[in-house]
This record gives C-alpha cells, sequence and structure tokens, in this order.
C-alpha cells in the first residue's frame, strides 16, 4: 500500500458515533425550527454548477452580521474555512498558536498541512488568560493564532477588550476569532474588521441557525483580506441546496433572535438544576454546558439510558459537555441523572 505523506500517517481517522439514542445532545446541534416544514423549491436546476461565489448568500449574510458584501468568504461549514485558511498560510514546521483545550479540529488542521500546533494551557477553571497568550506568540513568531471565542468544549468567553488587547500587540501573526457560538453571547469582534487588517472572524449557521446538516459557514474580514485568500478557495464549495436553504433561513432573522432568547434562558435553568445535584458547572456563553459530574462513568451511563453527551479527558480528569436541549429534552436527562444518583 502507497503510504499517506508523514504528516497525514500519524492522524487518526475521525468517525462520528452513530448510536441510537432518544435524547442528542453530544454535538451542539441546535434545534430544526426554520426549515421544520422543509424546503420548495421551483425550477431548481441541478443540472448546473452552483453561483461558486455565493453572491445573493453573502448578501443576506452581510445585513445580518452588519458589514459589507465584499468581507465575506462563505465555505462549506466554518470548518474548510479554518482549514482553508491554515493550508494557504502555514508552511510544514510554522507554527500555529491557541488556548487548550478548545477545538480538537484546530490540531488536526494543523498536523494535515505539517505546521507545529502550540497549546497554551488555560487556567484550572478553564478561563483563559490573553497575557499568557500573548507572551506565547511573542516568543515562537507564529503564522496564526487561533481564539475560540465562546470556547469550545469549556464555554468561557473572552471578554472584548481582551481580544482588543491581542489585536494591539500582535502585528505579524494572521488572528483567527473562530465565533461559532457567539449568537448566543450577542457580542462580535466583525465591527473590527475594518481596524486591524490581521483578523479574520469565522461564523456558522450550524448552531444558532439549526443548520448543521446544511454546512454554512462565513470568513469575515476586511475587504483586501478576504479578496487576498479567496486566492485558495475551491470554486463551487457551496452546494445550491445549501445555498438556497440559507438565503431562506436568513429572512427570517427575528425566528432566530427568539430561538436565541430561548436557548439562553434554558442553558441558564439547565445549569442550575445540574448544581442542585452537585454536579460543577463552568459559566458558558454557548448553547452547551460543560460540567464535572459526581456520577461515575456518566457518559457510559447515559448512553446505555438513550441519552448521548460528549466526554473529555484533561489532564487525566473527566468532563462532559451537554448540549442545551428542549425543555423536554433537558428534563429527560435531569431526571435519568437524578435516577442514577
Amino acid at each position: 500500500m502507497i503510504k499517506l505523506k508523514p504528516s497525514v500517517e500519524k492522524l487518526n481517522a475521525y468517525f462520528v458515533n452513530d448510536v441510537p439514542c432518544k435524547v442528542k445532545l453530544d454535538a451542539n446541534e441546535g434545534s430544526n425550527y426554520l426549515l421544520k416544514e422543509g424546503l420548495h423549491i421551483d425550477n431548481l436546476q441541478a443540472n448546473i454548477y452552483p453561483d461558486s461565489d455565493c453572491k445573493v448568500l453573502r448578501e443576506k449574510l452581510s445585513k445580518y452580521y452588519n458589514c459589507k458584501t465584499e468581507n465575506i468568504l462563505v465555505g462549506n461549514g466554518s470548518s474548510e474555512l479554518i482549514n482553508m485558511v491554515i493550508n494557504a498560510y502555514c508552511e510544514k514546521k510554522d507554527k500555529v498558536v491557541s488556548f487548550i483545550p478548545t477545538f480538537s479540529m484546530y490540531q488536526t488542521y494543523c498536523d494535515l498541512c505539517g505546521a507545529e500546533y502550540v497549546g497554551v494551557k488555560c487556567n484550572e477553571d478553564f478561563s483563559q488568560n490573553i497575557d499568557n497568550l500573548i507572551e506565547k506568540i511573542l516568543e515562537v513568531n507564529p503564522k496564526i493564532v487561533l481564539l475560540c471565542n465562546p470556547n469550545n468544549p469549556t464555554g468561557y468567553v473572552t471578554k472584548k477588550d481582551e481580544i482588543i488587547k491581542l489585536l494591539n500587540n500582535v502585528n505579524n501573526s494572521l488572528i483567527i476569532i473562530d465565533e461559532a457560538y457567539a449568537d448566543f453571547l450577542g457580542d462580535s469582534v466583525i465591527d473590527l474588521i475594518n481596524k486591524y487588517d490581521n483578523l479574520v472572524v469565522m461564523r456558522t449557521l450550524s448552531k444558532a441557525f439549526g443548520l448543521a446538516g446544511l454546512r454554512v459557514g462565513a470568513m469575515i474580514g476586511n475587504e483586501e483580506l478576504i479578496k487576498y485568500i479567496w486566492k485558495v478557495k475551491v470554486p463551487y464549495n457551496v452546494n445550491m441546496l445549501s445555498q438556497i436553504a440559507a438565503i431562506k433561513a436568513l429572512d427570517n432573522i427575528n425566528l432566530v433572535n427568539s430561538y436565541i432568547g430561548e436557548v439562553n434562558r434554558l442553558r441558564e435553568e439547565l445549569s442550575r438544576n445540574l448544581k442542585k445535584i452537585k454536579f460543577t458547572v463552568y459559566d458558558s456563553g454557548s448553547n452547551f454546558v460543560f460540567v464535572e459530574s459526581p456520577v461515575d462513568n456518566l457518559f457510559e451511563k447515559l448512553m446505555n439510558c438513550g441519552i448521548l453527551i460528549r466526554k473529555f479527558n484533561f489532564n487525566g480528569k473527566i468532563y462532559y459537555r451537554i448540549t442545551v436541549g428542549t425543555e423536554e429534552e433537558n428534563e429527560i436527562l435531569i431526571n435519568e441523572i437524578r435516577k442514577l444518583l
């Protein structure tokens, strides 16, 4: 068998657990509320390629993100865009700096192109010290800095003035702020893209819009930077059906805002109920909570009950990430945990 290149050979394949369940709270997916009645399309021209530039979709996104169409590049999920940028900027042994723990795919994307991933440890309570991050950046001079805000899987929120401090102190690296969950936070640094020429913001319709199955993400930056990165965009990367469905969804922002408010309410309610049964619950600005459990082997025991959550092992300790479900799903979760207790 012909071997893969060395940087890829050492990787483990990513497989998603396909486990039958009654309550799925493991992937931070949103509810199916925008397109639950389906999508009717007249005169679908499936025989032609989709709009490679996503012109109409970018116009809709520009209104939602309050920027110009020229500030946006659309991708097949924000994950494609992050991978695209790392591959575009990083050669073998170039460095990428980020906090750890954070979104695990950052390191995978670095490994794919042979870049070196440099992790800066979060504090014991999973808060993130921007001064420590800046110190490491100035030490190793990375091509890219990645900051997930709110952070996945911990839910930690880096305040905007801290991100501004980062931007003011780092001029020689591309700074990517991954705002996959920022809709729930209600804050963003998109308004800074024209002030800092090394700033890129990543957004997605997978979470607050509940459209993970469409794989639609957006890269937002100043016009010159987006035009520059466009060099490496694959043509026709977002299919026709995803574009049409996303455009329809963006015509219902009032529903999106209502849903965001409901998720934030349910998150706080879920956090309170978990604390009542002696869970340690970390503050979150996302559509999930990050917890320590008084129940041993919680992941396995809940899976046996038909409930899926995510399990993490950091520094020899077990933590769990639980997506905020519907009121009914959260109630089922709490009742099953009470039975285990």
